[in-house]
């Protein structure tokens, strides 16, 4: 086994009790001692682990042959690991939630896309349908206009955005709320030849499947790769159960994170109890007619999606 910086990640992540913080911690540790050149080697991670004996255990309890042959097995696959060292990893996730980024992901197709103007679009899986229109409608527009339409490929509003994006010769970024070796081209999506212009993205170990947390997090994510964020249609923050809604989830970490939010009038779409409060809270409303304008001018004019500095693509047909 010959161990590198990226597999240190890698098995960072899968030490039990190591989270994004503590990974965080060890990155800016490490940076300040050894300098920007460096890379994260074993000797690091064990001096900073000291400090928390429960921590240093399970990350030595790892069998390393296992580990390191499942670490090569996601590069077999062509997935490509991208750490807080990496050069493609994207700027915009830690300007938009600092230290509450994911810092490994794991992607699959045109990397490019993290750095190219991003617009996270989220909403209800069950939408109305003038919400379907409207989403249909923001897509097109948006990906004529040179932005990366970005979604969390769930049922309804998800899966629409990212169908229009496509169908208009647009990009798209899945963020998945699961391991890549999980994703899978959904029937919605069979005629759509994605190759080239999608995006799947994940801060889940591959073999990760989906939970209720992870759909959370991963909401995080898709507005922390975004440069603003847009709610077609949401219900309350909690429903009669008291489950948290998603969508309006998403809004709240939007205006937490100053990341510019909008919202579809209220007046526009059925059981959208969300999108009024989120416009109390200070989002931008919007509507079928003004959407585009507004987003513009908050964020002016876009910038140019044709960056070839990373062209790799991730064939999943």
């Amino acid at each position: 086994m010959k161990s590198n910086s990226e597999y240190i990640w890698y098995k960072l992540l899968k030490t039990k009790g190591v989270g994004p913080k503590t990974i965080h911690n060890i990155y800016n540790n490490y940076k300040i001692k050894t300098g920007e050149n460096s890379e994260i080697n074993e000797n690091i991670v064990n001096e900073f682990l000291k400090k928390n004996k429960k921590l240093l255990t399970n990350w030595e309890d790892i069998d390393d042959e296992i580990c390191f042959s499942e670490y090569e097995k996601v590069i077999k696959k062509d997935i490509k690991i991208l750490t807080l060292d990496s050069k493609n990893y994207p700027k915009i996730i830690i300007k938009n939630l600092g230290v509450a980024a994911a810092p490994i992901l794991f992607c699959g197709g045109k990397i490019d896309l993290l750095n190219n103007a991003s617009i996270a679009i989220v909403g209800s899986r069950n939408v109305c349908d003038k919400g379907i229109k409207f989403t249909k409608n923001i897509s097109k527009q948006l990906s004529n206009s040179g932005y990366n339409v970005v979604s969390g490929y769930a049922k309804g509003v998800d899966t629409i955005s990212h169908l229009a994006a496509l169908e208009n010769d647009g990009t798209t970024t899945f963020v998945l709320s699961y391991g890549l070796f999980e994703f899978k081209k959904k029937k919605d999506f069979k005629d759509v030849n994605w190759t080239g212009n999608i995006l799947a993205l994940s801060e889940f170990l591959p073999d990760s499947q989906w939970t209720a947390s992870n759909a959370m997090i991963r909401n995080k994510t898709i507005i922390g790769l975004s440069n603003a964020v847009i709610v077609v249609q949401s219900g309350p923050e909690k429903d009669e159960k008291g489950n948290m809604s998603g969508t309006f989830n998403s809004g709240k970490l939007a205006l937490k994170n100053n990341i510019p939010l909008f919202v579809l009038s209220p007046s526009f779409v059925d059981n959208a109890a969300g999108n009024q409060n989120l416009i109390k809270q200070g989002a931008i409303e919007i509507n079928l007619e003004n959407a585009l304008e507004k987003i513009k001018k908050k964020l002016s004019e876009p910038t140019s999606n044709k960056n070839k500095a990373n062209q790799s693509t991730f064939n999943f047909d």
